[in-house]
């Protein structure tokens, strides 16, 4: 689809409460959805790192359509997982279609004989399950939605907290206020992961547009004629992200950006001459931060 036909389309369906409702009904009917499994793979090799004890505690921030990230450290780990999203974007029947993939990732996996045995029995229990709340039970999960995005937990509780493709979509005016709530619900020492796509979501529908094709547009232009609400981005560049989470109290222990494959024919228009180059060209933010543990 054309750049300017899917940011027409997408404003449309932001009209209304009952476009958006219609958008999200149309959303949760698909069945054929995406998985990657790099992606999740990623967030394993993050809780990896992380000092856990023998129950951790995950919450995933945009869980989406079927929790995806959160299926596997919930299927090897044996602790408690959250699952929060603003909008209910569930899908069962998506989700038990990818059951084959999820069996595949977890044979790849390298696990003690003991860690997998359980492993297998829960994914055995997922394929009977015919429903989330059985999946739940089964992986002892818990599902939540606040629209304002507002966590529902309790201080310093969570061992991990990971997102993939879900802080360029926190609106940029509440984004300070959210960070301060994944930081409050995070215990002292531990750690927060995440994927941040920082591209344009309209070239997603077009391909031959740049990655940051916004960027030729004004700012202005950009909120009055392309910027939509059910496929919001907020446009936060890569460091000002950063600073605002190091703001609310983390401490950065990895940021890796992906750049665009041809940054020297980018189109920038003035509003975004103040934006390092490094901003500019990043597409992609792979953070891990901390909360720092209170020192002796």
């Amino acid at each position: 689809m054309n750049y300017y036909l899917a940011a027409t389309a997408l404003r449309a369906f932001s009209a209304t409460g009952p476009t958006k409702a219609l958008y999200r009904w149309l959303g949760n009917r698909k069945t054929d959805r995406k998985l990657s499994m790099e992606r999740a793979g990623w967030v394993l090799d993050r809780i990896a790192e992380a000092d856990l004890g023998p129950a951790p505690a995950f919450l995933e921030l945009g869980t989406g359509w079927m929790h995806a990230y959160s299926m596997l450290p919930a299927l090897i780990h044996d602790g408690e997982t959250a699952c929060f999203d603003v909008w209910d974007n569930r899908a069962f029947g998506a989700l038990k279609a990818k059951l084959p993939v999820l069996r595949q990732a977890l044979d790849g996996l390298d696990l003690s004989p003991d860690r997998r045995a359980r492993a297998e029995q829960r994914l055995a229990a997922m394929q009977r399950a015919e429903s989330f709340d059985e999946v739940y039970a089964v992986l002892n999960m818990r599902y939540d939605i606040d629209h304002d995005g507002r966590l529902p937990y309790a201080d310093n509780h969570f061992d991990v907290i990971f997102s993939v493709d879900v802080l360029e979509h926190v609106v940029a005016s509440g984004f300070d206020r959210n960070a301060a709530d994944w930081f409050r619900v995070l215990k002292p020492g531990g750690r927060m992961v995440a994927q941040v796509g920082l591209d344009d979501h309209l070239a997603h529908y077009d391909p031959s547009r740049s990655k940051k094709h916004y960027l030729r547009h004004s700012k202005a232009t950009f909120d009055r004629l392309l910027e939509n609400d059910v496929q919001y981005i907020n446009r936060i560049p890569a460091s000002d992200m950063i600073a605002r989470l190091e703001k609310t109290g983390f401490r950065t222990l990895k940021a890796e950006r992906w750049t665009v494959d041809d940054p020297d024919s980018l189109p920038v228009h003035a509003d975004y001459a103040d934006q390092p180059r490094e901003d500019i060209v990043t597409w992609r933010l792979l953070l891990t931060v901390e909360k720092p543990a209170p020192t002796s």
